[in-house]
């Protein structure tokens, strides 16, 4: 695999003003919520990484004590938005931003997929999601301050034959989200969509990418960052599209 191109990381970087803010992360223990985790920590954040229990998350954790909790649960589980919540509340006595994050359904070709596999589908990807959002955004509602932001899929708009199900469970979240926002935003908080395209992690290599142009998942981690300041209050609803231009024009 070869990563996209770009000039590393300077030792001056722009302040997003993300300091002691306060995040819930979740599939925070690889792939692109790892990277958004660690993004968001070195700029000065708080995080309650999300996942089911294992070295890696453990790993994170320990490598900021004072400002990243491991939070060991199954995304599948209906409660599990709401305790991940309560336990940013509990420790860190805010919460500030949400990156919600699921497991991507199974690859399967449209006429190949029945009822049950579209249940499926809604059951790991959509409602998991809905419920990230919706425990967030009420414990953002008294501060009147709230950054969400959805991590998705290119499928949602370029939809591919052997990921309908992802593009039909993803794109009714989306869906959902974009038709929220306005009420959110009247409270004080904004929700974005990153589409994601294939980026270096374990997804895409059980999707079969290689040899092609992908992106680094640090590069999202901090586009993640940079939605989730001050300077972003006017942008909500809206959806980027990272894949190194691999999509058509929607």
């Amino acid at each position: 695999m070869q990563h996209s191109t770009g000039a590393a990381p300077g030792d001056t970087r722009m302040d997003l003003g993300l300091k002691d803010r306060v995040a819930v992360v979740a599939g925070a223990s690889r792939g692109l919520g790892r990277a958004t985790a660690q993004a968001l920590l070195a700029e000065g954040a708080k995080v309650v990484a999300v996942a089911r229990a294992s070295e890696a998350l453990a790993s994170l954790a320990a490598q900021h004590p004072d400002r990243c909790v491991a939070f060991e649960g199954d995304l599948l589980d209906p409660s599990l938005p709401g305790q991940a919540v309560q336990e940013a509340l509990r420790r860190f006595g805010r919460l500030d931003i949400a990156v919600v994050n699921t497991p991507g359904p199974k690859p399967l070709l449209p006429l190949e997929a029945g009822e049950p596999d579209f249940a499926a589908a809604f059951d790991s990807t959509f409602y998991p999601a809905w419920r990230q959002v919706r425990a967030a955004a009420e414990a953002m509602k008294a501060a009147r301050w709230g950054r969400i932001v959805i991590v998705s899929s290119t499928s949602v708009k370029a939809p591919k034959p052997f990921l309908c199900l992802s593009a039909a469970a993803r794109s009714a979240l989306w869906a959902w989200a974009k038709s929220a926002a306005p009420e959110l935003y009247a409270q004080g908080i904004t929700i974005n969509a990153l589409f994601a395209g294939p980026h270096d992690t374990d997804r895409a290599r059980q999707l079969g990418v290689k040899d092609k142009v992908i992106g680094r998942p640090d590069d999202f981690g901090r586009f993640v960052a940079s939605l989730c300041g001050d300077a972003t209050r006017f942008i909500t609803g809206a959806g980027y599209m990272l894949d190194g231009g691999e999509s058509p024009a929607p």
